[in-house]
């Protein structure tokens, strides 16, 4: 069993890839800057994180080219575009997010929002 709780995860940015305004805690991903490791038994999963946005911020467009992802708001809300696409989400929301598609999380509330991520490896 894994267990790790996530709001006692030091938050970082992302810089190279999604500047210094969204906060990520990392769980788990396949990367030593987080001294985060999958456990072995999570194979097909890339990442497990919580991303935390201030008013007005960004995690940028993005795009990951052999991984799909969901984004599950928790609190807030924002616009999250997917490809060409633009929606509104709230608390509660979950967005699919495919493989090689440009997507981003936008924050145009008011509220600090916070966001997980899932990520699952495609062939």
């Amino acid at each position: 069993m894994y267990v790790k709780n996530v709001p006692s995860i030091r938050k970082q940015p992302l810089l190279e890839a999604h500047g210094a305004d969204p906060l990520y805690q990392i769980w788990w991903e396949d990367d030593e800057q987080f001294d985060a490791r999958k456990p072995e038994s999570m194979r097909g999963f890339t990442n497990f994180s919580r991303l935390t946005l201030k008013p007005g911020s960004t995690n940028r467009i993005h795009t990951h080219p052999d991984i799909e992802q969901v984004y599950l708001v928790t609190r807030g809300g924002g616009v999250v575009q997917v490809g060409e696409e633009r929606r509104e989400v709230k608390a509660g929301d979950a967005v699919f997010l495919p493989a090689n598609v440009p997507h981003g999380f936008f924050n145009t509330t008011e509220k600090l929002t916070l966001v997980y991520l899932f990520g699952v490896q495609v062939e």
